[in-house]
């Protein structure tokens, strides 16, 4: 009777083990495509692993590197193929593999909107086609305005206002920067100091945020106004690795990041706004184009970012096309892209 209780244990053991094994520690390696000077790697991710730390009693933690491992459009690969677990980024850095991500600069900005119509999903798909997973795809403010150029001169008022200028831009801002008539040179963050100083560039096109932690406030005394577009984050997680946990911290990674997704834009509002207020007080000055050609700017960079995302990615230009008819169809994207 007794080795009869003692089997039955045995066996009780065996079928617990799994659920035991499932909720051992994890560290996850998450890699960021900018270092902590760049305001959005604490708000984003440094946040969600402290989010996630503490939903999980710290049994899931996490263990950060950053472009000094690998460069900013370098690391949509290495998460893909498994070497990371996780990764912050942001469309234009891997434009040259799909062209999904880069429409979503184009559209509201509310990351709710989006889950409520199907976008989120879309890109969530889009994603799993490369062996990824979106955990968080979210938002760097709650307006269309997180973006802006520095300049080391003041505006002309013309109609092409960046005519014989060199910016530092990349896919992303050539609806804005060509139609102004300036040209373009792709530079990373930490390269933007050096080319202002030296001339090599004349202006910055980035986020709002960073300037004053770059300290570009040194050598670009001036902010192009009027601001413009939405600034979509994407946190994706490596496919396998996200299938191979158990379905409870499947759902609390991706509770969390949803979680995120709500209390970041508020966020990076309220720095945005200390970061201009910062900028004057260090005596950088905004300096506004023509209210006709600032119209038209925005309006230009709207349609500017969905044909990009087509023309960019020829591969992809078919799901591109097929998120516009459907963001069309709910008001969401221009009647025309000409």
């Amino acid at each position: 009777m007794k080795l009869h209780n003692v089997a039955l244990a045995a066996a009780a053991l065996a079928v617990a083990l799994p659920t035991a094994a499932s909720a051992q520690n994890i560290t996850l390696k998450y890699l960021t495509a900018w270092d902590k000077r760049y305001e959005g790697t604490p708000i984003i991710a440094y946040d969600y692993g402290k989010m996630v730390e503490e939903a999980s009693n710290g049994r899931i933690k996490f263990q950060f590197s950053g472009p000094e491992v690998i460069k900013p459009n370098q690391q949509f690969q290495p998460t893909a193929s498994g070497v990371f677990d996780l990764n912050l980024s942001v469309a234009p850095y891997y434009f040259g593999t799909t062209g999904v991500s880069m429409a979503f600069f184009a559209m509201p900005p509310s990351t709710e909107v989006w889950r409520e119509k199907g976008y989120w999903q879309y890109s969530d798909k889009e994603m799993q086609r490369f062996g990824l997973k979106m955990i968080s795809h979210l938002l760097g403010g709650s307006t269309a305005s997180m973006f802006q150029v520095m300049l080391k001169e003041p505006l002309a008022n013309t109609v092409k206002p960046l005519t014989g200028k060199k910016i530092r831009a990349n896919a992303l801002y050539r609806p804005i920067v060509e139609p102004l008539g300036g040209s373009m040179v792709n530079l990373s963050g930490g390269q933007i100091y050096a080319a202002l100083q030296r001339g090599v560039v004349d202006g910055a096109a980035w986020p709002v945020l960073g300037a004053v932690n770059f300290k570009w406030y040194e050598v670009a005394k001036y902010m192009m106004r009027p601001r413009f577009g939405v600034s979509p984050y994407t946190v994706t997680m490596n496919l396998n690795k996200f299938n191979k946990m158990s379905k409870a911290d499947q759902k609390l990674l991706l509770d969390v990041g949803r979680q995120l997704e709500q209390k970041a834009p508020a966020q990076f509002d309220t720095a945005t706004n200390n970061e201009i207020a910062k900028l004057k007080e260090l005596g950088v000055q905004e300096t506004a184009v023509a209210p006709e050609v600032g119209k038209s700017m925005i309006d230009g960079f709207i349609k500017g970012i969905w044909n990009l995302s087509m023309a960019g990615n020829k591969k992809t230009a078919g799901r591109v096309m097929e998120l516009y008819e459907m963001a069309k169809a709910k008001g969401d994207a221009p009647d025309s892209l000409k």
